[in-house]
């Protein structure tokens, strides 16, 4: 598949969309759109304000453009469910809804590793590992997941899905050790899903090359995919490695951290006991 000149980036104010738009501008024209105003636009950038519950708006924004990268909700572990509802359960619908109604086909959707986040580490994670969200953001990244395999199947999209680890520069936290991936790397995934020829609906994890890493990224290795970024070459605190967390808790024993403790009341023993081998 030829590469799309033209991408929507929705959420492009946030946390990724910030770290992803100068390596993305310098391949494709981009229409950054956020509730936040965008103002340090630089060529090949635009911005319009669009609201993810408004399927009009989106509509408008999907005709313009080529493909779309999907970004856009709220991220944070103490989030309920009508905060969730509106920007990530009924936007992201909207979102593929108006994809399909606009004749987009390529989306890439920014999912979450904490859609396992229940996992206990150890498992054996892998793109067939099904949905144990550790809370509603997960939850609704779950749903995103399941709604991206839905409008491949029935209406023809063709969507790659990433479970993105963690994106960032404080590695102070041994988990973040195991899921870091660097905006080169996704990046590097984003144009596997915007251009890889056979894509139909496929999941893979935004990770880059880490010590232990918690999942199992053959599905993204089989589309092409070879990180660039090694982790212990950014490493400021090598020590940290040498942490040793208490896998007998939630916050220590499963892959979501601290996400997955956040209000937790369940049985641990019982998290913790059950395995995805």
């Amino acid at each position: 598949m030829n590469s799309p000149s033209r991408i929507l980036m929705t959420g492009a104010a946030g946390i990724v969309g910030t770290a992803l738009r100068p390596i993305l501008r310098s391949r494709y024209k981009l229409l950054l759109t956020d509730l936040v105003e965008i103002q340090d636009l630089t060529v090949h950038e635009n911005y319009e304000r669009a609201d993810l519950r408004e399927l009009p708006s989106l509509e408008k924004l999907c005709a313009q453009v080529d493909a779309i990268l999907h970004l856009g909700g709220v991220v944070g572990a103490a989030y309920d469910f009508q905060e969730v509802l509106g920007p990530n359960i009924i936007g992201t619908h909207h979102l593929f809804e108006a994809a399909f109604r606009q004749g987009v086909k390529r989306v890439v959707y920014a999912s979450s590793h904490h859609v396992v986040g229940f996992s206990p580490r150890g498992s054996q994670l892998d793109h067939r590992t099904p949905p144990r969200p550790n809370g509603e953001y997960a939850l609704s990244k779950a749903f995103g997941e399941a709604a991206a395999a839905y409008y491949a199947d029935k209406f023809g999209l063709e969507i790659l899905t990433i479970r993105i680890g963690y994106i960032g520069d404080d590695l102070s936290k041994e988990r973040r050790w195991h899921t870091w991936v660097s905006p080169r790397d996704l990046a590097q995934l984003i144009h596997i899903g915007f251009t890889h020829p056979q894509l139909h609906h496929e999941l893979v994890y935004g990770v880059s090359e880490v010590p232990d890493p918690f999942f199992d990224n053959q599905n993204a290795v089989r589309l092409g995919y070879v990180p660039q970024d090694r982790l212990l070459d950014h490493v400021m605190i090598p020590q940290v490695l040498s942490q040793e967390p208490d896998l007998n808790s939630i916050e220590g024993g499963v892959v979501g951290g601290g996400f997955a403790a956040v209000g937790f009341a369940g049985d641990p023993l019982k998290v913790l006991a059950h395995k995805n081998l």
